[in-house]
């Protein structure tokens, strides 16, 4: 024992010396990159001397109860383990705070009693047997280590962060005359950014505790530029990849929602008032629909509800999870959960009967989008404690509702979109507690609304924006089946909610208009098509152009190879990926259906067998998110040969770039094969190398992301 003590006291000595030099020389003290890790190891050790100060003081209170000998042995190799992961503990904390270069009073704070603890820790070595001595050392060591530790959790988390609770007991009330950066743009940036941002913390030299630090901006600059998105520097952080260190929030910290993203965009676009408030906005105003969206979601306030039933098993929550449906506890202390299923291609409908596993605990569902049809409600009807419930944009009818009235509990039910008609008037006499319906987009008129009222006062209608005796713009019409990859006796047709529609189309690419072909009976295609199509209606505005794809089962090869591996997160289910007719979506880039390569180029070999029939072209399918780097490839090659070792190139085609942010869709270009008698080919997709200038990522590496080859 002896002998390690002496160990550890001269390592532990030796850090101290250390420690000292850099601190006098802090100034001129550069950390680096080698050494960086070493320094964010920081909170992960802190955690330890804390601990063990702990048990030492609590060692030392109960001596008497232990025996004498027990007592040193134990005591003496606490004190040691100690002082070692003290003084570690404050040399990496000195290096973090090198790299972080936050020089606030508060990190002042936190580093000196840091360092004061590691050098009283190593006297308690030196003066362990001089007992009054030791003991003053020790309760200082502890009350020190304690401010030291909540100093620290201010830099992490802010000095409220602890009372924040109790301070917090009613949420500000906002009105149409609130500014909307002060109501709304403010909290967002509270919430999700000042933890890093603040008069203690100021990463990037960027604080945003109050608006004339925000206007100060960083060391990049301004935060954002009034009008301007693309030069804004917090929308090109956001919009960075999440793995990215540049991104904002950092990964593992909360980020931005959809909703609240969108929210401040639209704030910057239209010129970063801090004025500006609703009552100043038209009531079609995009920021004045997230704005109200938002005031009504924060003036809210209803105390969580407790719940009767227990808590599911939390493997089995996690293995309900898959990319296209998310479960999920509404809180920790909640057994409550939210379930939303999406990917109307991809959806089965074992995503709905699994929830029965859940069906006490089940509380939210959404269903939004989804090809839902009547039958489904009765699977719906056995989640007995559901309040929540999306069916927008289903295809349910009110035929099936009277079945959702074993949901005693519902209180909400969206069904925006779908044939509801006011028969619904007839059922919702079953629902006892259910307060409010969304009906936009129906049949349903503000005649019939005002009938609906009067028979069921306690509920709330929602039908939106009606646009009566005024120009407003059309629904774009939709698709009556929601496959796109069809076989040649499928038939595609157009549809609209609202009667007396023209919906013109085209198949070639253009943009349709008023003189386009007239839709009137459905399509029947022979290989991958494009169709554009737009709803127009005499005193209304045209709809704007709806794009869909359709790729027809070509000939299926009987071999796909991956000859370059894709990155192992976007490995979807290898080479099968490719042939399975299973079309990804450009949304949800880390399902299964996709293929994503950026390190290298994607290459894959297919074998089409021994008597192999004739094609005449190819089709490739891949994906755009620019958000997510993912781009066009910058050249597709397609090969061909009767012998896999010896293929000749038969085609080089050069997919468009885009020049500028588009939404995000998936894409497919058809690469025509001259003499196309052949049993093998290869197609190969090179990503973009380095991002243009217009992007965020400007320099960075592009994805290629590829879903399906079809062959004709």
């Amino acid at each position: 024992m002896e002998k390690i003590e002496r160990i550890v006291s001269n390592i532990v000595f030796f850090l101290l010396c250390l420690l000292a030099i850099l601190l006098v020389f802090e100034q001129y003290v550069q950390i680096p990159f080698w050494l960086q890790p070493i320094g964010r190891m920081h909170p992960l050790l802190l955690h330890f001397p804390i601990g063990f100060v702990v048990l030492l003081v609590l060692i030392n209170l109960f001596r008497k109860q232990l025996d004498e000998a027990s007592y040193e042995k134990v005591n003496k190799f606490l004190l040691l383990l100690t002082a070692l992961t003290t003084t570690l503990s404050a040399l990496m904390g000195f290096f973090l705070s090198r790299e972080d270069g936050n020089t606030s009073d508060l990190m002042s704070l936190h580093k000196w009693i840091g360092v004061a603890v590691s050098y009283i820790m190593y006297a308690l070595i030196l003066t362990y047997n001089k007992k009054k001595v030791y003991q003053i050392l020790l309760y200082t060591g502890f009350f020190s280590i304690v401010f030291a530790g909540h100093f620290g959790a201010g830099l992490t988390h802010g000095m409220n962060f602890l009372m924040e609770p109790i301070l917090k007991t009613q949420k500000a009330a906002f009105d149409e005359n609130s500014p909307i950066f002060t109501s709304f743009v403010k909290p967002i940036l509270k919430a999700k950014c000042e933890s890093c941002h603040n008069e203690q913390k100021h990463k990037g030299k960027l604080d945003m505790s109050t608006l004339e630090k925000i206007h100060e901006g960083g060391e990049n600059g301004p935060i954002w530029i009034a009008g301007d998105l693309e030069q804004s520097e917090l929308v090109k952080k956001v919009l960075l990849p999440l793995d990215d260190e540049k991104h904002m929030p950092p990964q593992g910290k909360a980020q931005l929602t959809v909703n609240e993203f969108d929210l401040i965009k639209k704030w910057i676009e239209k010129g970063a008032d801090e004025l500006i408030s609703l009552s100043q906005l038209s009531k079609d105003d995009t920021l004045y629909m997230l704005a109200k969206n938002k005031m009504e979601e924060l003036n809210y306030v209803e105390e969580a509800p407790e719940y009767a039933f227990s808590f599911a098993d939390e493997d089995l929550i996690a293995s309900l999870n898959n990319p296209y449906r998310t479960v999920a506890q509404q809180s920790p202390k909640s057994p409550a959960i939210d379930v939303d299923i999406y990917g109307r291609q991809a959806f089965q409908l074992d995503y709905l009967t699994e929830l029965k596993k859940i069906k006490i605990q089940v509380v939210s569902l959404n269903l939004a989008y989804l090809p839902i049809q009547d039958d489904a409600i009765g699977i719906i009807s056995e989640l007995i404690n559901l309040e929540k419930l999306n069916l927008n944009f289903t295809e349910v009818t009110e035929k099936s509702l009277p079945i959702l009235s074993a949901c005693t509990n519902l209180r909400s039910l969206s069904l925006s979109g779908t044939k509801i008609t006011s028969d619904i008037s007839n059922t919702l006499g079953n629902f006892e507690n259910l307060r409010e319906v969304y009906l936009w987009n129906t049949s349903i008129s503000q005649d019939d609304i005002k009938t609906l009222e009067a028979g069921y006062p306690k509920i709330r209608f929602e039908l939106g924006y009606d646009g009566a005796g005024e120009e407003s713009r059309i629904n774009a019409p939709t698709l009556s089946t929601n496959k796109t990859v069809i076989s040649k006796e499928d038939k595609i047709s157009l549809e609209h909610k609202l009667k007396s529609i023209d919906i013109r189309y085209t198949l070639d690419g253009s943009e349709p208009d008023s003189v386009s072909a007239l839709f009137k009976e459905p399509f029947q295609f022979d290989s991958y098509s494009t169709l554009k199509a737009k709803a127009f209606k005499e005193g209304w505005l045209p709809s704007e152009t709806r794009t869909y794809s359709f790729y027809v089962k070509g000939i299926t090869p009987k071999k796909a190879t991956l000859i370059n591996n894709p990155a192992k997160k976007y490995s979807g289910t290898g080479a099968k990926t490719l042939i399975d007719n299973v079309k990804g979506e450009a949304d949800n880039v880390a399902s299964k259906s996709w293929l994503g390569y950026r390190e290298n180029s994607f290459s894959a070999s297919f074998d089409l067998g021994e008597s192999a029939p004739k094609i005449s072209k190819v089709v490739m399918s891949y994906g755009i998110n620019i958000q997510q780097y993912i781009m066009a490839p910058t050249s597709i090659e397609l090969w061909g040969g009767n012998d896999e070792n010896d293929l000749v190139l038969l085609k080089k085609s050069i997919p468009e770039q885009d020049s500028k942010f588009s939404p995000n869709e998936v894409r497919a270009l058809s690469i025509p094969v001259r003499n196309g008698l052949f049993r093998y080919y290869k197609v190969v997709a090179h990503p973009l190398r380095v991002l243009p200038e217009w992007h965020p990522g400007k320099g960075d590496k592009g994805w290629v992301f590829v879903d399906e080859l079809f062959f004709y």
